[in-house]
């Protein structure tokens, strides 16, 4: 039995590889590398994407970003993704910091980015007044 790959992927795959199937639904600019809009701290590394749905966004942004890496999960709120070119992702569920979903992007140790910086993207709950 062979490797199973994340999304059941036919192959390992680099973030480069999920670059466009994910950029388009969340706001991802290629000149700066980044997702969504900067976060009210002010540093560009700590993204937000607002939605109605902000858990569902969370997993949907997450399962893309990460289609074809190999998966672990480490507890009931966080799972590991590790891709190809050495991009680690992290989906949590349930931050520290604020308690929303977050995906925190590693591509640190990366030999394809596909112009993606690392970066931590919180999924903020639309304000519906």
């Amino acid at each position: 039995m062979g490797t199973a790959y994340k999304g059941s992927a036919g192959h390992y795959h680099s973030i480069g590889q999920n670059i466009l199937p994910t950029s388009s639904k969340y706001k991802y600019n290629p000149k700066s590398g980044y997702f969504g809009d900067n976060s009210k701290h002010g540093n560009n590394r700590t993204r937000n994407i607002v939605s109605s749905d902000n858990l569902s966004t969370g997993k949907d942004f997450y399962n893309k970003i990460a289609h074809g890496g190999k998966e672990k999960t480490v507890n009931s709120n966080t799972k590991i993704t590790t891709m190809a070119d050495g991009t680690v992702i992290t989906m949590r569920e349930k931050s520290n910091s604020d308690g929303t979903p977050v995906v925190d992007i590693n591509i640190k140790p990366s030999s394809h980015t596909g112009g993606v910086k690392s970066q931590k993207i919180h999924f903020i709950q639309e304000d519906n007044k």
